[in-house]
């Protein structure tokens, strides 16, 4: 019988492993795995840099402020980059307060932590998947031959199933008496009605306002990228955390942010005075890509052959407001096998906030994304694995 297993060999799960050894050397722990290796999904965060944390990390980032707070306390961004230190990884900071491996490679990260794992006597099992598990009297049986006296459950959700999240620790917690909120995809790309095909690839800086019943439901400021099939980028992301769980909304981007109407207007009337020939599509493109220029005329009922000298003041108004407000209508998301983590899993009420153990069962923790804790984009949620995988971790240790 192991002291304690942990079931899932992703970034929390890896960090859970890692603190129970450090804090009870002599205690036995083992990492069931389903993948043929540990950490894969790791080498996909962060564009393969893997944004370890962030310099702003705060519990108000996340849907649960009050479960994270006693967490984040303990587990700041200096004590989350602290311990990638005591695992032999250097970091550095960028513009934005996001803190990345100094390799600037996921790689680094993830063999931080697989060396470490070794180096301590973690026993790892691979290729090994979770399928049922039972409380008994002196522990917990997995797959009705692993036992252990506690038990971890860091499988993540269902986002990126390629990556080993399949969702089965959601039937793994109902086992153990677990309620599970809804999992929906999450930090995910949006599809809309009459996607922009023509501005298909372009990238452009952006606020966007996520608008349900006529009232702002959640504001986001970045990158925004169209697509063939809608909206995607950081921005739009972001707003995704809020998208999917309305029954409908719509994004209205703001494509000049720096600017307001009147300014965007007064402009155009001294390009119209300097050079009245020129078109308005033209002169739009000295404030935003031709082609979102054009995208925002023909949404005006505006041609792109209208000369400056033809336009009023209206057609200017008209143009510069939808340049300030372009609203597309949401139909969905890319779906949990292009989403970057899972919104909902197991409800947070049923799980102490201080050492992240079960309040149904006895020697049970929870660590990452498997329970329903979300942020936004930056690093953010992988604070989350990290800290809530130490956390449950030395819990489970000083049991």
């Amino acid at each position: 019988m192991y002291d304690i297993a942990v079931i899932g060999a992703g970034a929390s799960g890896l960090c859970a492993a890692i603190s129970a050894k450090r804090e009870s050397p002599s205690s036995s722990v083992v990492i069931i795995e389903a993948l043929p290796r540990v950490g894969k999904k790791i080498l996909a965060t962060g564009n393969g840099r893997c944004n370890l944390t962030n310099t702003g990390l705060s519990c108000e980032k996340f849907n649960r402020p009050d479960f994270t707070r006693e967490v984040f306390g303990e587990y700041n961004c200096e004590r989350i980059t602290a311990f990638f230190e005591s695992v032999g990884l250097m970091t550095f900071v960028d513009p934005e307060g996001r803190v990345y491996p100094l390799s600037n490679t996921a790689n680094s990260v993830l063999d931080a932590l697989r060396f470490e794992c070794v180096n301590l006597g973690v026993k790892i099992l691979t290729e090994l998947h979770a399928d049922n598990v039972s409380k008994t009297g002196d522990g917990f049986e997995i797959n009705g031959k692993i036992r252990c006296k506690r038990l971890i459950i860091s499988t993540a959700g269902k986002a990126c199933r390629a990556h080993g999240s399949d969702g089965s620790g959601y039937k793994l917690a109902r086992m153990l008496g677990h309620s599970i909120v809804e999992p929906c995809p999450g930090l995910v790309a949006l599809t809309v009605k009459d996607p922009p095909k023509a501005l298909k690839g372009i990238r452009v800086r952006a606020k966007s306002a996520l608008i349900s019943d006529g009232r702002s439901a959640a504001t986001s400021q970045g990158e925004v990228l169209f697509t063939d099939y809608g909206l995607s980028g950081i921005c739009i992301m972001d707003l995704s955390l809020k998208a999917v769980k309305l029954q409908s909304c719509t994004v209205a981007l703001d494509v000049l942010p720096d600017l307001c109407v009147s300014s965007i207007v007064s402009v155009l009337e001294s390009d119209k005075s300097r050079n009245p020939s020129l078109s308005l599509c033209d002169a739009m493109g000295g404030f935003m890509h031709r082609t979102i220029a054009a995208f925002i005329l023909k949404r005006c009922g505006i041609g792109n052959d209208r000369r400056l000298g033809e336009c009023g003041e209206a057609d200017f108004i008209n143009t510069a407001s939808a340049a300030k407000s372009l609203s597309f209508e949401v139909t969905g998301t890319r779906g949990f096998d292009n989403a970057q983590i899972t919104v909902g899993g197991v409800d947070t009420s049923e799980i102490n906030e201080r050492d992240l153990s079960s309040k149904k069962t006895r020697g049970l923790y929870f660590s990452g994304e498997i329970m329903d804790v979300d942020a936004v984009c930056g690093g953010y949620n992988l604070s989350w694995a990290w800290a809530s995988g130490l956390t449950a971790g030395r819990a489970a240790a000083e049991f």
